[in-house]
């Protein structure tokens, strides 16, 4: 017996249609749009600088599961363009909390919105069950992937 091919151009298992969807999604999102003003590989960092009032390097480092030194690459970047700021942190005078600006925040939400109004034209024919179903099964596909690098982290670290 013939071994099934393994990504097919038509994915043959669940586990082919969610590695398809995340490299064309991924491709998409990533895609700079004319009226980007920063790399949309800063816009994790950004989402997590909008959801806290301020975070230390290596706590964004962390909450986004990257190098420190790659997060300290893009928030310079962001940095030198006066989208992020640097104030001291009040629970440790050595250390410094990084916060968006408002430009900033501006220039993110805006490149954030025209992601969102991508994807919002998509699904608009679904049905509104299909939309919420789809919701249900990538938050939980989200949250399971999470669980599972997690749980790999800490077996192959112990």
């Amino acid at each position: 017996m013939q071994a099934k091919p393994f990504l097919t151009a038509d994915p043959q298992t669940p586990e082919e249609a969610v590695i398809g969807l995340l490299m064309q999604a991924g491709r998409r999102l990533r895609t700079r749009h004319p009226e980007d003003q920063v790399d949309p590989s800063t816009f994790p960092l950004a989402k997590q600088l909008m959801c806290h009032d301020g975070m230390r390097l290596s706590d964004l480092a962390a909450a986004v599961e990257l190098d420190a030194s790659t997060v300290s690459r893009q928030i310079k970047q962001l940095e030198d363009k006066a989208l992020v700021e640097r104030t001291p942190d009040p629970a440790d005078g050595r250390a410094s909390l990084i916060r968006l600006t408002d430009d900033g925040q501006q220039v993110i939400r805006a490149g954030m919105r025209r992601r969102f109004d991508r994807i919002k034209s998509v699904l608009e024919p679904w049905s509104e069950d299909d939309r919420q179903h789809l919701q249900t099964l990538l938050t939980r596909l989200a949250s399971d992937l999470r669980d599972a690098n997690d749980l790999q982290e800490s077996t192959h670290t112990s």
